[in-house]
């Protein structure tokens, strides 16, 4: 999950963020193939969680105060996605990083994360940038 400027949505903080996430999928993904230990692949889910939650957060806060106005329908997107990589985590604490899961991850973060920043986020960067 290479990022790349296709990906920006021409707001700073949150396109560093966006670029962190990326990083950060790319690290587990790696650590999932490569074959570590669950703890440590636990460990690193449980990291994206918790970064995918505050930079929602975050990126909430934008929409707010800029007055976006689809803020409800984007805010039950992330909502949707965090649940979604809560469920990876259990899954992953039950049954360990197997194949299947890393197939998992490829379509459930990967390509949600990519398709999101690429249609909702720079939507929302269009929004910013024009005011």
């Amino acid at each position: 999950m290479t990022w790349n400027d296709n990906l920006k949505i021409g707001i700073p903080a949150i396109d560093t963020q966006h670029k962190m996430l990326c990083d950060m999928t790319d690290n587990f993904l790696d650590a999932c193939k490569s074959g570590k230990g669950r703890q440590e692949i636990v460990n690193l889910i449980s990291f994206l969680e918790q970064y995918t939650i505050r930079h929602f957060h975050d990126e909430e806060i934008v929409q707010k105060q800029s007055g976006y106005p689809k803020f409800e329908e984007h805010k039950a997107i992330h909502e949707a996605f965090i649940k979604k990589v809560q469920e990876l985590k259990e899954e992953i604490i039950r049954d360990g990083a197997s194949i299947v899961t890393v197939g998992k991850i490829n379509s459930i973060v990967v390509d949600w994360l990519l398709n999101h920043i690429k249609k909702e986020d720079q939507e929302l960067g269009r929004y910013i940038n024009k005011k």
